[in-house]
C-alpha cells in the first residue's frame, strides 16, 4: 500500500481519486496543482498543496504520486509534468481496475490509468503515463509506447504496436501489423489499416443524416 499524493484538482483527478479510492489499498493523502490554479484550500476533504514546493509537505521517500491529467497537447502536458515528477524524486503508482481480463501478467509501466473491462490478449506491452478509458481489446502482442490515450471500446488487433504520445478515439480499429507513428491522432470510429507517419490526423467520414422523419423510416424498413 503506497501514501499518494495526486497530482491535480479538476474532472482527471476526481475519476481518479474515486477509483484509487474504491479500488486499491492505497491511501491519497494530498492533491498538488501548480500555485496559479489553486482555487480551494481542499478537495474531497484533502489537502490541495502547492506542486511547487509539494516535496517539503509530502517528500517522495514516504509519498508516492499519480499525475491525472488528460491528453491536452497530445499527451505532451500530462508526459511533462510526469517526468518533471520523477525528477523530483517521486515514484508513481499505476492503477487497474479489478474488473480486468486477461490470462498471464501484462507487462504495465508506472503512472498508468487502466479502468474496466479490458481485454488484454497474450504477449501485450503497456509504457508508462498511459490511460486506457473503459472496455477496451488489445490483441496478442500488442505494444502501447508511453503517455498515450486510449479511449473506450478501441480494438487494437495482433501485433500492433502503438508510438509514443498517439491518442485513439472511441470506437477506433487498428489491423493486424500495424505501426502507429508517435502522436498520430486516431479519430472516433476511425480504421486504421496501415502504418502511419508520426503526427499524423485520421478522421472518419461523419454519419449521414437522411432527410426522413424517423418514424417514416422505420416503416418503410417495416420494422415498425
Amino acid at each position: 500500500m503506497a501514501k499518494l499524493v495526486i497530482f491535480g484538482s479538476g474532472r482527471g483527478a476526481d475519476t481518479a481519486y474515486r477509483y484509487i479510492a474504491l479500488d486499491t489499498p492505497h491511501e491519497v493523502c494530498a492533491f498538488a496543482v501548480d500555485a496559479p490554479f489553486i482555487t480551494d484550500k481542499t478537495f474531497h476533504g484533502l489537502p490541495v498543496v502547492e506542486y511547487e514546493s509539494v516535496t517539503s509537505s509530502f517528500p517522495p521517500d514516504r509519498y508516492e504520486m499519480f499525475v491525472a491529467l488528460g491528453f491536452q497537447q497530445m499527451n505532451a502536458l500530462r508526459a511533462a509534468k510526469y517526468l518533471d515528477a520523477k525528477r523530483k524524486g517521486y515514484r508513481f503508482i499505476s492503477y487497474v481496475h479489478s474488473s480486468r481480463s486477461w490470462l498471464e501478467p501484462v507487462a504495465i509501466g508506472e503512472n498508468c490509468f487502466i479502468l474496466d473491462s479490458q481485454i488484454f490478449n497474450l504477449d501485450v506491452s503497456i509504457g508508462s503515463n498511459v490511460t486506457i478509458w473503459s472496455g477496451n481489446h488489445l490483441g496478442d502482442r500488442s505494444v502501447v509506447g508511453d503517455h498515450v490515450w486510449i479511449s473506450s471500446h478501441v480494438t487494437l488487433s495482433g501485433d500492433v504496436t502503438v508510438g509514443d504520445s498517439c491518442f485513439l478515439g472511441v470506437n477506433s480499429c487498428v489491423s493486424n501489423n500495424v505501426t502507429l507513428g508517435a502522436r498520430t491522432f486516431v479519430g472516433a470510429n476511425a480504421l486504421i489499416a496501415k502504418d502511419t507517419e508520426e503526427g499524423s490526423v485520421f478522421v472518419a467520414p461523419a454519419a449521414k443524416q437522411i432527410p426522413m422523419r424517423s418514424e417514416k423510416f422505420l416503416a418503410m424498413l417495416h420494422l415498425n
